[in-house]
């Protein structure tokens, strides 16, 4: 099978970086272009600390027949991303803190300018826009979360041996309009399968078009169009992997060439359907 026991797909994040910005930045449109204005980075962070959790939660439903559960349907979904942050800043302290406000200290004496950072008071939180970068060599990932919050308690080691870190614990928010986190790359091993055509039922319609043909193959959820030669068909459907519905648009009369259009491909059925 394609991609078993490859050792290019093994994953080891040699560079990563996290970026943050207001909700509602515009996000990076691919995996490698640099980061668009309003995104800043938190710097350096722990080597070890990068965490991406998904946790979906579950419930079970039992019955007297079984010893094991008869039905498991999920209720909700959540992810969380882990980092401890190793530059102080006041941006930094504002995410890790979830918001807050920082103003001008005037010394007395006069001197250097100095600041006073506030945290956010009950129901002053800010949600925050987050982006997670991991480089393995040519292969790029970008962890893409369009809404996150603060939403853990802040706990600080100030002992003197040691760099005094900030944990930044941000909980993925989401919403029925998007989708709460996406992962771009330019992995080749993320390409889906391209399709097949096995039958195409009719094969033959009239050259004023509206015939409903159903099309059989395999990885046909992918496909995002179907041409009848170079006339793409309308009132495409994609009933499963192994199946779709298209209406024929009008043509000449003739054996025209079906193609599937996908992102993992496209595929052709020469004469897959003739005109009369």
């Amino acid at each position: 099978m394609a991609g078993e026991n490859n050792s290019n797909q093994i994953l080891i994040p040699q560079l990563t970086r996290a970026w943050l910005a207001p909700v509602g930045t515009v996000a990076p449109a691919d995996a490698t272009t640099p980061m668009p204005e309003g995104w800043y980075t938190v710097g350096l962070f722990t080597d070890d600390s990068l965490k991406f959790n998904s946790e979906p939660n579950f419930e079970e439903v039992r019955s007297a027949q079984s010893y094991h559960p008869t039905r498991i349907f999920q209720t909700s979904d959540a992810s969380t991303i882990e980092v401890d942050l190793q530059q102080w800043s006041g941006r930094n302290f504002k995410a890790v803190y979830g918001g807050g406000s920082i103003t001008t200290v005037t010394a007395p004496g006069g001197g250097a300018q100095q600041y006073r950072f506030a945290p956010p008071r009950i129901g002053g939180r800010s949600e925050i826009a987050a982006c997670l970068e991991v480089i393995d060599g040519g292969k790029h990932y970008r962890y893409v979360i369009p809404r996150a919050m603060q939403m853990e308690g802040v706990s600080k080691d100030l002992a003197k041996t040691q760099s005094s870190l900030l944990p930044l614990r941000l909980a993925v928010q989401g919403g029925d309009d998007t989708d709460a986190w996406y992962v771009l790359t330019d992995d080749p091993a993320f390409q889906p399968p391209a399709p097949t055509i096995t039958t195409v039922t009719p094969s033959t319609g009239p050259a004023a078009g509206g015939t409903a043909v159903t099309i059989a193959g395999t990885n046909l959820l992918g496909v995002t169009a179907v041409n009848f030669g170079s006339t793409p068909g309308t009132g495409l459907t994609l009933m499963t992997d192994t199946g779709l519905s298209v209406i024929t648009p009008a043509g000449t009369t003739g054996a025209k060439d079906v193609v599937l259009v996908s992102a993992g491909g496209n595929v052709t059925k020469t004469g897959g359907f003739t005109y009369a």
